[in-house]
């Protein structure tokens, strides 16, 4: 019976060990998991002086003029390879555009939040800087957008008629610049939009573009 009990003992005191031991592997797997994703990614800040316009299309008596506002948002970076890397960035937005309707000058003013997503390419040079260049999808999302003369909220309804404007938006971003070792970056990016943001499809399409030109700077 003792050596019975002996046996049963060791028994349980070896699965004991060996499922500590398992335990610890995983523990350790896990964190060498998160260092490793915790090193590739890179976060920062930017803010950039925008032109804003609109392409239109299917009305010859409106027309938009570029006019200036300004973005100011933070970088969320993925390294995937040493050449490759996954580009977020969450912007909060003023543009601005001057459009003409039969001759008649009024401002269009908007507020709002763009995040585009890059795939992007990024080489070192023997300063330990980095060229980098990319291209992706965008989203926007408008807070507010109204003719300045007129005082009409382009995303609100007025006597029981659907608004005018859409607030969801997308389109294409590019983006280049360089980083240099400090973590100081100069940028530059174009987006693009693809759906008209006039309801109205029929009647005519507004499709927004804007040129921006940036400083950020990555931790």
């Amino acid at each position: 019976m003792i050596v019975k009990r002996e046996n049963i003992f060791k028994r349980n005191l070896i699965l004991l060990l060996s499922f500590t031991l398992l335990l610890s592997v995983q523990k350790i797997n896990a964190q060498t998991f998160l260092n490793s994703i915790k090193e590739r990614i890179s976060l920062g800040v930017k803010a950039e002086g925008n032109g804003t316009n609109f392409i239109i299309k299917n009305n010859p008596n409106l027309k938009s003029k570029i006019d200036f506002g300004g973005a100011i948002g933070t970088i969320i970076r993925f390294k995937l390879t040493e050449n490759l890397a996954i580009q977020e960035d969450i912007m909060f937005v003023y543009n601005s555009s001057t459009i003409e309707r039969n001759g008649v000058d009024d401002k269009f003013q908007y507020f709002g939040t763009e995040v585009p997503i890059y795939l992007m390419g990024q080489w070192k040079n023997n300063s330990d800087g980095r060229f980098f260049i990319g291209a992706g999808p965008y989203f926007g999302l408008g807070f507010s957008g109204k003719y300045k003369n007129d005082d009409i909220d382009v995303f609100k309804k007025y006597d029981g008629n659907k608004s005018e404007m859409k607030r969801i938006s997308n389109g294409l971003a590019a983006n280049i610049g360089y980083e240099l070792s400090s973590g100081l970056q100069l940028n530059a990016t174009y987006k693009y939009g693809f759906n008209s943001l006039n309801k109205d499809k029929n009647e005519y399409k507004m499709l927004p573009q804007s040129f921006s030109f940036g400083l950020g700077y990555s931790f």
